[in-house]
Order: C-alpha cells, then structure tokens, then sequence
C-alpha cells in the first residue's frame, strides 16, 4: 500500500515538473522576421510559427491578380 502511494506521488511531481510550452506569439509582418523567429526557444513552437508566417501574405501584390479556375 505505501509502495502504490509512494508511486503515486512520485508521478504527479514529475508531472508538474513537466515544462509548459512557450505561447505562440501573435503573427504578424514585425514578428514574422527572422531575427524575431530565432527567439523563441521551443524548436516546436518555433517550427509551427515559421510554418504560419510562411503563409501571411506579405502586401496585396502577392496574390495572382487572375486566378486560374480549373
């Protein structure tokens, strides 16, 4: 019985001891730069926020002004 409890315990520290994740910063132009990417520290985070910058069209330019339509 103490064993289980013994467990049990030593479980949930090492839970809370678990490192919460860096939040996402907003997307945007001024934080899609890359000097302001290399500053978030979890590869994960900063993996899936250069993912999303890739898709902020950067100006009204940067679309086809005619589209094809398949």
């Amino acid at each position: 019985m103490n064993v289980v409890a013994i467990g049990v315990l030593f479980a949930g520290l090492l839970v809370g001891c678990a490192p919460t994740p860096e939040p996402m910063p907003e997307v945007t132009a001024e934080n899609c730069r890359p000097e302001r990417i290399q500053q978030i520290r979890d590869e994960a985070t900063r993996r899936e926020f250069g993912s999303r910058c890739s898709r902020l069209p950067v100006g009204p330019g940067t679309l086809p002004t005619n589209p094809k339509r398949w």
